[in-house]
């Protein structure tokens, strides 16, 4: 398992505080299972900040490569061969301020982009400017008018970028907000035109690697499980109890961050080797604890081993364990993890609780580039479907335990204030998932042009919660002939047959405007066997077109008896 541990030492030395240079140049060399191409149009130095990006990029299995631009102030030619996976446009916003307006140098900038999107369809990122390197820019003689230039810059660009679909920013500023060093080093400007310090040069390399990379290509990881005894708090509940145990300022600021997680949609549950009702009795008399117990989606306290505990979390949130990060102090429960479950993602805990803080702040897979629509409903639903598995056992059969929940199934056809959350699905949805396309936000708006395209969003609600938007079909179609391109369900919707009620309306739309035959866009990934299996209880080759009508007929059968009360919205 050495391994194991060389991975746990290189996360604590790069991700729970800001590591020197030295450290970064030291790193172990990972194994990576993915190689990036990133092209760079610059018109300053970027190589210092992507020399420092392949230790952080090994945390999530990943190896970058860059291709670069000639230095180039008019960025002709952006993109160059159009064979990258990410293209970075690398800007010295100062040498544009005299001689344009701040909101004339964002539309320069936005025509140039809007020839490079025109030929590709990959992620864009710009960069504004941090305003503290203006105040401190001693090569630049600058008024307190040109200050405010760059205050109005990263404000239009930030517009922009909200308005521009696969665009991201490179915040700089935000940045520079949080570097406790200077972020302008004359000495680096006056020996390479580069201006930035050090410290700057870390955090924006860590800043791409860890967080802005994983979030454009990596799924986003699903929940995380966490150890209670000097992970969340310092001290031993068993032995101490509730009252006694210490909730450090570290702990307090690790708790925040939690409950920050919880509400941007990360499922948060607890793995401890304890009594539960002494667990429960901790979150109900410790007032001062930022975490309550109804911020648990799922909680296993006992004394089975974690991976069974593990297991029977991943079993209640129906994800697989793969989609978990598992955070404890204890190295030797980090091991027994990786021996059980390689597959599980592993943080260990630091007793002051800050850098644990800092380390899930820049854990890989944990942050996410737009906010989650579905977020706030997300840890309700999970505990709701806790409720749905009592009564399901409860009931006479399983029509009647269907009856009894009271679902309503409402579609929305073509509906383009619903693609946000259809990107969502398709970048982080895995089980059930038939394609795995990952579709780019412009793909998606593109698949809301209803002469060319049948878009489904199915959102369900019962008895115990309103689940939101849990499920899309996307099919392009051409005549007698439809493709579906992408067939997305979240696994809280599962076990309902809510995907088989939506697919008998798809077909019945598909058959309205006459296509006859269906191309189902399949591909194997390593954890969407559900929606492969779901599958083949109607198509047998999935690889042949289909005949609507017969695979109409097979749906419909399926879910004939299904109770749920079908609503559509045009």
């Amino acid at each position: 398992m050495n391994h194991v541990l060389t991975y746990l030492d290189l996360a604590d030395s790069l991700l729970c505080s800001t590591p020197t240079r030295a450290q970064i140049a030291g790193s172990p060399k990972l194994a990576f299972r993915q190689t990036y191409q990133i092209r760079v149009d610059r018109t300053m130095p970027f190589e210092f900040i992507a020399n420092l990006m392949p230790p952080f990029c090994r945390l999530w299995e990943a190896d970058v490569r860059f291709v670069y631009s000639e230095y180039d102030a008019a960025l002709t030619g952006l993109g160059g061969d159009m064979q990258a996976d990410v293209f970075i446009i690398w800007i010295d916003w100062r040498i544009y301020s005299q001689s344009m307006t701040a909101q004339e140098a964002v539309h320069w900038l936005h025509e140039r982009i809007q020839k490079l999107r025109a030929a590709t369809n990959k992620p864009i990122w710009v960069n504004n400017w941090p305003e503290s390197l203006v105040e401190t820019d001693i090569l630049f003689s600058f008024s307190a008018s040109d200050r405010g230039w760059f205050r109005k810059l990263n404000m239009h660009i930030s517009e922009w970028i909200e308005r521009n679909t696969d665009c991201m920013l490179i915040d700089l500023a935000a940045l520079a907000q949080g570097c406790p060093e200077p972020f302008h080093d004359y000495r680096n400007e006056e020996i390479s035109n580069y201006p930035f310090s050090n410290e700057a040069t870390i955090m924006v390399s860590r800043h791409l690697s860890v967080h802005l990379l994983p979030a454009a290509f990596a799924p986003r990881l699903k929940a995380i499980a966490l150890d209670l005894d000097d992970t969340l708090y310092n001290g031993v509940l068993g032995e101490e109890g509730p009252e006694a145990v210490l909730l450090t300022e570290g702990h307090h600021l690790l708790q925040r961050l939690l409950l920050r997680l919880k509400q941007s949609g990360m499922l948060l549950t607890l793995c401890s080797r304890n009594e539960e009702q002494d667990v429960k009795a901790l979150f109900e008399k410790r007032d001062d604890f930022p975490l309550k117990w109804d911020d648990f989606a799922a909680v296993c306290a006992n004394w089975r081993t974690k991976a069974e505990n593990l297991d029977r979390l991943a079993q209640i949130l129906n994800i697989d364990p793969s989609a978990f990060l598992f955070v404890d102090d204890n190295p030797a429960e980090l091991l027994k993890m990786a021996a059980a479950r390689p597959e599980v993602h592993l943080l260990r805990a630091k007793r002051n609780g800050i850098e644990t803080m800092k380390g899930l702040c820049h854990y890989p897979g944990l942050y996410q580039l737009h906010p989650d629509d579905a977020a706030l409903s997300r840890t309700a639903d999970i505990q709701a479907n806790q409720q749905r598995e009592r009564i399901r056992h409860e009931a006479s059969d399983y029509n009647a335990y269907l009856a009894s929940l009271k679902m309503r199934i409402t579609v929305y056809e073509n509906d383009s204030s619903h693609a946000k959350r259809l990107y969502e699905l398709s970048r982080k949805t895995n089980q059930f998932n038939l394609a795995l396309r990952r579709m780019t936000e412009r793909e998606v708006n593109e698949a809301m042009d209803i002469n060319h395209f049948l878009s489904a969003a199915v959102s369900l609600s019962d008895v115990l919660s309103d689940s939101g938007v849990i499920g899309a079909f996307i099919c392009r179609i051409e005549g007698e002939q439809a493709q579906l391109i992408e067939t997305l369900f979240s696994c809280r919707a599962l076990g309902r047959e809510i995907e088989t009620v939506a697919f008998a309306w798809v077909l019945e739309k598909l058959a309205a405007r006459g296509v006859q035959h269906l191309q189902i866009d399949t591909i194997q990934g390593p954890r969407n066997a559900p929606a492969l299996d779901w599958l083949k209880r109607f198509v047998d080759d999935p690889s042949k077109p289909q005949s609507l009508h017969e695979l109409l007929k097979r749906v419909k059968a399926a879910c004939r008896d299904h109770p749920a009360k079908v609503e559509v919205k045009a």
